[in-house]
């Protein structure tokens, strides 16, 4: 049988049932893709958050021992039903719907699921339930993989906006490593958040956010006439070459521990 890194595909959804027999003598490990199908302001596409895991996810798998699976497009986006094309599930629904296809995968061999979220802090909360039933309930090793949390320490480093919160500086970049024929650079406008935020809270991805909290439809359409929160215009391919670079070299270290563990 070849190896993983010979095999045609590590995409399962462009697999046979055989050729994912065959995949298990190499990996028990399973990239999911979760995101969202949301507005990304007058300069990106709806399905951001789901392109950039995936595309990070295939990096991964490219050259390291893992499988990827098909994306989840819908996702936990209330917030941003103000508005069209934007989709949104409830937090059970979700959580019930990740959690069972995880559960399925384990059914047929994996032992392993990253859960690679491109919504990430919107669904942190219901992707950290799904990672402990899994444990629990399906005996499985599973982890949340918040983008966000991978590439932080880069991000502050190159960022050069102060706030970038939604569709701004931090995805528009990594959009234009990733994607720049679906990016609309004369497109992108700076909004800014309000002046003050509440204590332990603030707008932006790296902030000072210490407590959970969350914003409504009302809010965001408060908030921003184009649907973003920040300056994407400060977005560069560069950056978001980068941002990818920390955040595929983090799950790699974390699928290759993963992989050792269960040679063992």
């Amino acid at each position: 049988m070849p190896s993983h890194s010979e095999a045609s595909t590590y995409r399962v959804a462009e697999m046979t049932w055989q050729e994912i027999e065959a995949a298990l003598e190499d990996t028990r490990t399973l990239l999911l893709p979760v995101g969202s199908t949301e507005q990304h302001g007058h300069h990106m596409p709806l399905g951001v958050d789901v392109y950039m895991p995936e595309a990070i996810g295939d990096a991964v798998a490219e050259s390291s021992p893992a499988l990827l699976a098909p994306p989840i497009w819908y996702g936990v986006s209330p917030h941003h039903t103000f508005k069209p094309g934007t989709f949104t599930v409830s937090s059970e629904t979700f959580q019930r719907y990740v959690f069972d296809i995880c559960a399925s995968a384990g059914e047929w061999g994996i032992e392993n699921v990253l859960l690679l979220n491109g919504h990430y802090l919107a669904q942190d909360p219901e992707l950290d339930i799904v990672v402990r039933r899994l444990r629990e309930e399906a005996g499985m090793e599973a982890f949340h993989v918040p983008l966000v949390n991978l590439f932080a320490d880069v991000a502050a480093e190159i960022r050069t906006a102060d706030v970038s919160f939604h569709a701004s500086e931090f995805e528009t970049s990594i959009m234009l490593e990733l994607l720049p024929e679906l990016v609309h650079m004369d497109r992108a406008e700076a909004v800014d958040p309000p002046e003050h935020s509440r204590p332990l809270t603030d707008y932006d991805a790296l902030g000072d956010n210490a407590v959970g909290w969350s914003l409504s439809a009302d809010d965001m359409d408060e908030i921003t006439p184009t649907g973003n929160i920040g300056d994407p215009t400060a977005a560069t391919a560069e950056k978001g070459e980068r941002l990818v670079e920390a955040a595929v070299s983090g799950i790699r270290e974390l699928v290759a521990d993963l992989e050792r563990v269960d040679e063992d």
